[in-house]
């Protein structure tokens, strides 16, 4: 059997153009997983900064210095108004001032996070309540109302505060009667690493 030289250039541009749509495709299919993977990526860095901004609270309310450390690089700017120092100092001064309480309590909520390739810039609103004693053993109440601004910085793998700031909205103290209604709720008082309910991530 003959072929023409059309017939050939025909079959040749068949079988290009096959190959052609397989590479189109296979590209295509290797994009799509490109996409998929930053998309999981940007979600696992969004809950690494916003578990983050938990956990700080969460430290200080169970004094856990420990776990303060971990979240500040050493090299961080932190200005929270009574203190302005590096992250390398925050630590002592968040743990003795939790000293002063007899329970606290700190929430965070409204946290929006802008993401700048391994930075983070975030603002976040805070509410801390708090219950002191007076040295004539008298109850004081303390309410704050703030917010947090941010620069998160991986370095490595791992997401740290690089600098936090402390803004204040507003406070009030005043004097604090427990309700006698509630004295069959546990208190949480003198929470701490050696605390028996103390099991921080």
């Amino acid at each position: 059997m003959h072929l023409s030289a059309c017939n050939i250039n025909r079959n040749m541009h068949h079988c290009c153009l096959f190959v052609n749509l397989e590479f189109v495709a296979l590209r295509s299919h290797e994009g799509e997983r490109d996409l998929e993977h930053r998309a999981l990526r940007g979600l696992l860095d969004e809950s690494a900064c916003r578990a983050l901004l938990m956990r700080y609270g969460l430290a200080i309310d169970w004094r856990d210095r420990s776990a303060l450390e971990r979240l500040f690089w050493p090299d961080a700017a932190v200005d929270l108004g009574f203190f302005k120092g590096s992250g390398a100092e925050a630590p002592a001064f968040l743990i003795e001032n939790a000293n002063l309480s007899l329970r606290r309590c700190h929430i965070t909520t409204n946290s929006c996070l802008r993401f700048d390739g391994d930075v983070v810039f975030g603002d976040s609103c805070a509410i801390t309540h708090a219950v002191s004693r007076t040295d004539g053993q008298e109850l004081w109440s303390h309410l704050f109302f703030g917010r947090y601004i941010d620069r998160l910085e991986r370095r490595g793998a791992e997401w740290r505060f690089a600098a936090r700031r402390y803004l204040l909205h507003g406070a009030k103290s005043a004097p604090y009667a427990e309700d006698a209604a509630l004295s069959p709720l546990t208190r949480a008082d003198d929470l701490g690493p050696d605390h028996p309910l103390f099991d921080l991530p």
